[in-house]
């Protein structure tokens, strides 16, 4: 496993390997906003957590730096929750009978969106300091 999460220093290889990553956590986000969304607890905190981590295997795939790690997670957080609350609420202007799967499909593409954005900022500068 440990071999799968290293970079080989194909661009190719290393974003498809990324990608695999990311839609990982589309997969967990999407079960846990379907199995959480309408409970007491709410889905807020375990969406920002999976956030928190997909963003931190990402950047531990690129061999980024920490404070690279601090920047994108707090923004990966605020623009996940102000993407996904307005999509939502957008779709669900659309299609109202589709109920806690608008939350979903939102969720589902809100973290691929971030996700591809947080692989296109840290693929091409992982190795900057070493030049």
């Amino acid at each position: 496993m440990k071999r799968f999460f290293s970079i080989l220093e194909s661009p190719g290889r290393d974003f498809l390997k990324s990608s695999l990553i990311v839609l990982v956590f589309v997969f967990a986000h999407a079960l846990t906003c379907l199995l959480l969304h309408d409970t007491k607890v709410g889905d807020g905190i375990f969406l920002t957590c999976l956030t928190i981590g997909m963003v931190y295997v990402l950047i531990r795939f690129y061999k980024a730096s920490f404070d690279v790690f601090l920047g994108l997670a707090f923004l990966a957080c605020f623009a996940g929750f102000y993407i996904g609350t307005e999509g939502a609420d957008l779709l669900e202007r659309w299609i109202p009978s589709w109920g806690v799967w608008v939350n979903v499909i939102v969720t589902m593409v809100t973290t691929e969106l971030l996700g591809l954005i947080i692989i296109l900022l840290i693929r091409k500068n992982w190795n900057a300091d070493k030049r």
